[in-house]
């Protein structure tokens, strides 16, 4: 699979990824799963049965930063743009996955810590951090408050180096209980795409370049929307 961006577009800007190599970094949504305390827990419940109504329909009912989800900048910026307002450009791209796990789960990470890397990212870059939160997603409840997230000093590094999305294996990338969102404030008010609860494959991709397809659910209006995420390995 070849991606090129227009007709006029330079030979570097033709990527070829494997149509067989591929990784799902996203998160199963069912009822009972973890989520961010306070959110709305997933909840399915037949509407229409094959055994009453020829067909089987499901009303779903979850929060819209329900598992693997993107963030809109409408989350945290008065007047920012829904999700259905985001280009996919922002969510879709070559990416560079950083290892920033030798942190303890639960710490705040830095710039110094993104400058470790300074070398390796580009500009435009999607930035996906695996810091060892996914390992625990159901298996220590506490993780879902004591989890990795963004310093502002590493937003701002993330401004700095024009990367156009961040991803991360927490819950947010918000220190749980914030008191004003700096980081999220930072990226989204210049419409850095954020996607936050990838899974634990984001270890398999370790140092590794890909191409990340982010899908959010094209809801009308919204902060933000789950979404499948696939990263595939580039030949």
């Amino acid at each position: 699979m070849d991606k090129k961006q227009n007709d006029g577009d330079s030979d570097r800007d033709i990527l070829q990824v494997s149509r067989k190599s591929f990784y799902d970094l996203s998160h199963l949504i069912f009822h009972g799963m973890p989520i961010y305390p306070g959110n709305p827990h997933p909840q399915f419940q037949p509407f229409y049965t094959l055994e009453k109504d020829k067909a089987n329909v499901t009303r779903l009912t979850l929060g819209s930063h329900t598992g693997t989800h993107v963030d809109a900048p409408k989350h945290f910026v008065p007047n920012g743009n829904s999700v259905d307002e985001i280009s996919l450009e922002k969510l879709m791209g070559e990416a560079i996955v950083l290892d920033v796990s030798e942190k303890a789960v639960g710490e705040g990470i830095t710039n110094v810590d993104l400058d470790i890397y300074s070398e390796i990212v580009k500009q435009d870059d999607i930035i996906l951090l695996y810091t060892g939160t996914s390992d625990q997603w159901d298996k220590n409840d506490s993780i879902m408050r004591d989890f990795t997230y963004l310093e502002p000093s590493a937003a701002k590094w993330i401004v700095d180096h024009n990367i156009k999305c961040i991803g991360i294996d927490s819950f947010s990338v918000e220190k749980y209980n914030f008191n004003e969102g700096l980081s999220h404030r930072a990226l989204l008010s210049r419409n850095i795409g954020i996607i936050e609860g990838l899974n634990s494959n984001l270890k398999k991709c370790l140092s590794k370049r890909m191409f990340l397809v982010c899908l959010p659910l094209f809801l009308k209006g919204i902060d933000g929307a789950p979404a499948r995420v696939i990263a595939f390995d580039i030949i």
